[in-house]
């Protein structure tokens, strides 16, 4: 829920979160820059909070005043906490909206990456993949992840390792994310043996796995999208609770890059690192497309990456303090 939304936020809600507000509150002064103007709070209350001598008690003494306005400033208050880049205050308060991301290790990366096939002819080696392996890894981690990476995997061993890793996934786990990193044709990602494995037999997977109905899952496909049969991604994926970025759209190719791996994942990373502090999976996913796309132009080659969602709230990831 973004601020123009609307935002009822009961005294009693912000009360609760006093503690919080007081630890997380860290740049008063910013906040201040917007509370004033936009009538949240006077300056007679700023130079009140501002003549504490302890950080602690200007945050507490801020607190207080806002309480007053509320529910009715409940937008403003948004607004300048979004502004002032309070995010961990915004999205506790805006909770309703945000998937909970509460377990210290948030969950699992399963990150499946095929360079070598046996048809080299057929499939050739996807050099430069070593690098999208090191930049999901050290950005995931960062996320507060735990990164599972298999190499070289037939389309059978690929599927066993999606289920054995669905299965594991437990309730200490806020969410799950998977990378399918190979060649590919429309609908399917290709194993080291040459066999595919149906992006629709993932899906059943998915739907038919208790630990992790309810959270959110991300999957990230960076294959190609050729020999089309079937045109219309979302019959790929129906999971609830799905977020899927296809490196490319149907009837076309995902390049890679040799020095710095695919144009994907690097755009994706840059992405997704500029905004580390509050990374908002959804919202970012045209930043992710408009990258994809000028990367693309500058090596004379058309590229046009795509999303799909059935998420029902905002996956929010935040990078280590």
């Amino acid at each position: 829920m973004s601020c123009e939304q609307g935002h009822k936020i009961s005294q009693q809600r912000f009360m609760q979160i006093r503690v919080d507000f007081v630890k997380h509150v860290d740049d008063i002064r910013s906040f201040l820059d917007y509370a004033v103007p936009s009538g949240l709070l006077t300056k007679g209350h700023e130079n009140r909070i501002m003549s504490e001598r302890n950080p602690d008690d200007q945050t507490r003494q801020l607190h207080d005043y806002i309480y007053k306005k509320l529910p009715y400033d409940s937008d403003k208050l948004m607004s300048a906490l979004k502004e002032s880049k309070h995010f961990k205050i915004f999205d506790l308060l805006d909770e309703q909206s945000v998937y909970p991301m509460k377990f210290k290790t948030h969950g699992r990366v399963v990150l499946i990456n095929n360079v070598k096939f046996d048809d080299e002819e057929k499939y050739p080696e996807r050099l430069g993949s070593e690098k999208d392996v090191e930049g999901i890894t050290k950005l995931f981690t960062a996320f507060n992840f735990d990164v599972q990476l298999y190499s070289n995997k037939t389309a059978e061993e690929m599927e066993d390792s999606i289920l054995k890793e669905a299965a594991e996934s437990t309730a200490n786990e806020d969410c799950f994310v998977m990378f399918l990193m190979s060649h590919g044709a429309l609908g399917n990602i290709v194993g080291v043996d040459g066999e595919k494995l149906p992006y629709s037999t993932i899906n059943k997977i998915l739907k038919k796995s208790t630990p992790l109905k309810n959270k959110p899952k991300l999957i990230y496909v960076n294959t190609c999208e050729i020999n089309p049969t079937e045109k219309d991604i979302k019959k790929y994926f129906n999971v609830p609770d799905l977020y899927v970025t296809f490196a490319t759209v149907p009837e076309s190719l995902a390049f890679p890059t040799d020095e710095s791996g695919s144009v994907f994942i690097k755009c994706l990373i840059s992405v997704y690192e500029t905004n580390k502090d509050r990374c908002d999976i959804s919202s970012l996913s045209l930043d992710i497309n408009s990258q994809v796309s000028k990367e693309g132009n500058e090596i004379s080659m058309d590229q046009v990456s795509s999303s799909f969602s059935t998420l029902k709230k905002n996956v929010i990831l935040r990078a280590k303090d």
